[in-house]
């Protein structure tokens, strides 16, 4: 089984890095967050996956794959 490592970034305006996490970490956690892109990183390329749960259809992907079930 391949192994990723999945990115997820936000820019987020606080006093301290600390602060940053926690707010990062707060969104994360909301379950109204809309913070669902993430960056999957492979062998063959960067692949951004959306998955927003109110978006029509399967979950958006770019980069050089395609989704199968």
């Amino acid at each position: 089984m391949p192994e990723y490592s999945i990115s997820w970034n936000v820019e987020i305006d606080a006093d301290t890095p600390v602060h940053a996490a926690f707010a990062a970490l707060a969104l994360q956690r909301d379950p109204t967050s809309w913070a669902t892109v993430f960056t999957v990183h492979t062998e063959d390329g960067d692949v951004v996956v959306d998955l927003n749960p109110h978006q029509p259809g399967p979950p958006r992907l770019s980069g050089p794959w395609t989704l199968t079930a």
